[in-house]
């Protein structure tokens, strides 16, 4: 039965650390250049919607 346990944390672990290591690497071969995207910039017509919106519910 104890044998069994330590296969299996050992298994874990294994998978745990395998998941981390991709994950590294994938982050290390993402492109590191500075970009907008992936960033919300609200325009003026969705601001004045939002206000709109907030002012009929009160």
């Amino acid at each position: 039965m104890e044998n069994g346990r330590r296969k299996v944390w050992i298994c874990l672990l294994v998978i745990v650390l395998a998941a981390v290591v991709v994950g590294i690497l994938y982050y290390l071969s993402s492109p590191q250049q500075p970009s907008d995207e992936g960033f919300l910039i609200r325009e003026p017509e969705v601001e004045e919607y939002v206000s709109e919106c907030s002012d009929s519910l009160y």
